[in-house]
């Protein structure tokens, strides 16, 4: 540890430019980890946070919500079912809607349940639906700036009018805010729905008495996917994940290789001193412990100003960046890179393990 330091300190510039480098490269991971989380939460927000452990579709539409269309009397069905133990419906579509005072228009993500069932979600602001006001609707907060509680909007097609009552928090699907309807105004609007004489329903949300095992239905037209499967059917959401995610390894696993071959070089370069050390009688072990609390600190110094760096960048980051993470992400990607360099450095062990005094002081070895 000595030796280590006091090397540490006689080459600054050359450690203080790797250790610049791991900081960047840190902080570059950290920082797409964020965006990825971000662009998740963004894209799924509404799903992500009402805790449902399975969705019923019909069974034709190949595990998308879109594509899914069935009896809304099924429901019935469902909730008998001896394995669930509640259940509530929900019509999706993504649709446009226009502010009625000055025909303004948004494309909004419309989820239709039914008033107090456990996937109405908890206004910040306003009140929550009820059966005897079916018109009323609550948007996603992040609408606030475009309309207030009191605010009429109408639909592209039939016109019809709905009064907001509410705002919720978190509410995104496919990266558009969410709004919350009765499934009657629904089914009145919806364009795929005019010509139906049997109210329909996308999905059933259903709350089992076991969410640990896989859930049956005995209805042989629907299909169950998981509380995973329904976010993997969003569009893009399995994309955006899978090609952040594989730029955050890469990141990681470059990292890894500059560390491995900066105290690879290094070790090569001073193959006839450690020659000489092992020479006056110090200790393999000892020229490992040198080199290996090099590579830990400048690691864990990388780590943590990454890690400050990364949560000052996220308090001014605008808002129209979706940035979010988490304390366990941060403590994942920190753990994985000191392994990673800790790892890398192996090789230069290896190296130094096989260095032998006579040849080492005489050249032979360079």
């Amino acid at each position: 540890m000595f030796l280590g330091l006091r090397e540490l300190l006689y080459s600054k510039l050359r450690y203080i430019l790797v250790t610049g480098i791991m900081i960047l490269i840190v902080l570059l991971s950290l920082f797409l980890s964020g965006l990825a989380n971000g662009l998740a939460y963004d894209n799924a927000s509404s799903v992500a946070n009402n805790d449902v452990p399975y969705y019923a579709l019909a069974k034709d539409a190949q595990g998308k919500v879109e594509r899914s269309l069935f009896p809304e009397s099924d429901l019935a069905e469902i909730k008998e079912d001896k394995n669930v133990k509640d259940a509530a419906v929900l019509g999706q579509s993504m649709q446009t809607l226009k502010r009625a005072d000055d025909g303004k228009k948004f494309s909004m993500a419309i989820f239709a349940i039914t008033p107090g069932s456990f996937l109405e979600p908890k206004v910040t602001t306003g009140s929550q639906m009820s059966l005897t006001n079916q018109d009323g609707v609550i948007l996603d907060a992040s609408l606030k700036g475009d309309f207030k509680v009191g605010d009429v909007l109408e639909d592209d097609i039939l016109n019809k009018q709905m009064t907001v009552i509410g705002f919720a928090k978190d509410q995104k699907y496919s990266h558009a805010p969410v709004v919350y309807m009765n499934m009657a105004v629904w089914q009145a609007i919806n364009p795929m729905l005019y010509h139906q004489k049997i109210p329909q329903t996308s999905t059933v949300a259903i709350l089992a008495n076991n969410p640990d095992n896989t859930l049956k239905l005995s209805n042989k037209d629907l299909t169950v996917i998981s509380h995973k499967d329904f976010l993997g059917q969003i569009p893009g959401y399995s994309a955006e994940q899978m090609t952040l995610n594989m730029m955050i390894f890469f990141l990681i696993v470059i990292g890894g290789f500059i560390l491995t071959a900066f105290f690879y070089v290094m070790t090569l370069q001073k193959t006839g001193q450690f020659g000489v050390l092992k020479a006056l009688g110090t200790k393999t072990s000892y020229l490992v412990a040198s080199v290996v609390s090099q590579v830990v600190l400048i690691s864990v110094i990388s780590i943590g100003i990454s890690i400050a760096a990364t949560a000052g960048l996220s308090t001014i980051m605008p808002d129209a960046m979706p940035f979010r993470l988490t304390g366990m992400t941060m403590t994942l990607y920190s753990v994985l890179f000191f392994a990673v360099a800790v790892i890398g450095s192996l090789l230069s062990l290896i190296k130094i393990a096989k260095v032998d005094a006579l040849d080492a002081i005489r050249g032979g070895d360079q």
